[in-house]
């Protein structure tokens, strides 16, 4: 028997029958100091030591002092026999450092190793380990229940893990979800102010480096007021959920932004579009409009381009913003159902003043 955790299991017995015994003599005081005085120090002690030790000592016991015995019960014997167990005693007592070495090995130390190469493992993150072990019978070795046991718990672990990396990815994704919703507009799904403003400061940081071209589209919706109170709020939510789903079919989905500015204010930032086709983009959207407009309503366009300056292209980005607005005005005071250039764009990229075009006429630009 080699001992283990259960080492010190028969002192423990003993100074509890010890114990038992002064206490049904009235003396119980002194045995619980007789068994904290003696036998708790040697349970403490056997407790400590390593397993080879323990190996050591047994060998030892069965051994050695048997040895020393027949040597000392057999003084007056023949010196043969003598001769015997001094051998066996001085062989015993030079192999008994590698013998206890081996025989611990074969009993404890191999499926120690086992189990602290599982644990290292599970450690590591590798919750599929497990050990191949033989059928399950009645009886088996302590060790063997241990590595079932160990088995199953990597088992629980595993299970518990993809659960847990499951509804991480499910808060992940709803996350994600209701980031998105607070950047869209709930009427139409294009992305609201808010949104608008998070992806044009992005764009311009990314125009620093690949100096692709920015483009405004300023869209108003002029006399939406005017249908609301004729047709009511239903016919105008409509409008401009019809205006939205336009918009969004005339530019590349997850290039360019289309916005709700707010009321009936929208916008698209073109991503590397130039002047030229961003009219071109903004003639589409008129034309669209135009065919399922409700009443007397009608649809202003401005159009400004990036213009880069020494403020930054932030600032950059934000003026042009607020060139494609003014652009929108201009076309709306010039009687709207038009798309009119803002005259810095056209300064910029025609070297003419301001241009604005009605749908029928795209192409054929008229000096504003």
């Amino acid at each position: 028997m080699v001992w283990g955790d259960g080492d010190g299991y028969v002192f423990k017995i003993i100074g509890k029958v010890m114990l038992e015994i002064s206490m049904t003599e009235g003396k119980s005081g002194a045995a619980t100091r007789w068994y904290d005085a003696l036998v708790r120090p040697v349970v403490d002690f056997v407790f400590g030591w390593s397993v080879t030790v323990k190996v050591r000592l047994l060998l030892i016991i069965l051994i050695v002092l048997p040895a020393i015995g027949g040597l000392v019960l057999l003084e007056s014997s023949p010196s043969d026999l003598q001769t015997y167990f001094i051998f066996a005693l001085v062989g015993t007592l030079a192999f008994i450092g590698p013998l206890s070495k081996v025989v611990a090995d074969y009993l404890v130390m191999r499926d120690l190793r086992d189990v602290e190469r599982f644990c290292l493992r599970l450690k590591a993150g590798n919750y599929h380990v497990k050990f191949d072990l033989p059928p399950q019978t009645d009886e088996e070795r302590d060790v063997l229940v241990l590595k079932r046991n160990l088995n199953w718990m990597a088992h629980v672990i595993s299970r518990r893990e993809m659960q847990l990396e499951a509804e991480l990815a499910k808060t992940h994704k709803e996350r994600v979800r209701f980031a998105d919703m607070s950047l869209r507009d709930q009427l139409t799904g294009l992305y609201n102010r808010r949104g608008m403003e998070e992806k044009l400061s992005e764009s311009a940081h990314e125009a620093r480096t690949t100096e692709r071209p920015l483009t405004m589209l300023f869209l108003d919706a002029d006399k939406f007021k005017a249908v609301n109170d004729t047709y009511g709020h239903q016919a105008g939510d409509d409008l401009l959920r019809n205006l939205g789903a336009i918009i969004r079919a005339n530019v590349r989905e997850g290039v360019d932004v289309p916005f709700r500015y707010g009321g009936d204010e929208f916008g698209v930032l073109l991503v590397g579009i130039d002047l030229e086709r961003a009219e071109v983009i903004a003639g589409r959207i008129l034309r669209a409009y135009n065919e399922i407009r409700i009443g007397e309503s009608s649809l202003s366009i401005g159009v400004a381009t990036m213009i880069r300056t020494a403020d930054g292209y932030l600032d950059d980005a934000v003026r042009m913003l607020s060139y494609a607005d003014q652009a929108a005005y201009e076309a709306k005071r010039g009687g709207g159902s038009r798309v009119h250039v803002h005259k810095e764009s056209g300064k910029h990229v025609h070297g003419v003043g301001s241009v604005s075009f009605a749908p029928g006429v795209v192409g054929r630009r008229s000096i504003a």
